[in-house]
């Protein structure tokens, strides 16, 4: 599967990125607000991104969701440690 590099925009993640399959149009991350999931929704958009050669695409906060039925072990954002 391809990959690809997205940044998020709004919410508690804003300006964060992440690499995900191509095929990813709907993301979610554990929001500041305990028991709840932010939602990002690709927008269609590319932005530049420091450090990278391609454009990232654009996933915008649209909203949270509970966190109920997602296994702890499930709520976490990749990290890379630079």
């Amino acid at each position: 599967m391809a990959e690809v590099t997205v940044v998020l925009s709004g919410g508690t993640r804003d300006g964060e990125s992440a690499v995900v399959d191509a095929e990813v149009t709907r993301l979610l991350s554990p929001s500041a607000a305990p028991g709840l999931l932010d939602v990002y929704e690709a927008t269609g958009e590319r932005r530049p991104l420091r450090g990278n050669d391609d454009e990232a695409q654009v996933f915008e906060f649209s909203g949270q969701q509970p966190s109920v039925g997602w296994p702890p072990e499930a709520l976490h954002m990749p990290t890379t440690d630079a």
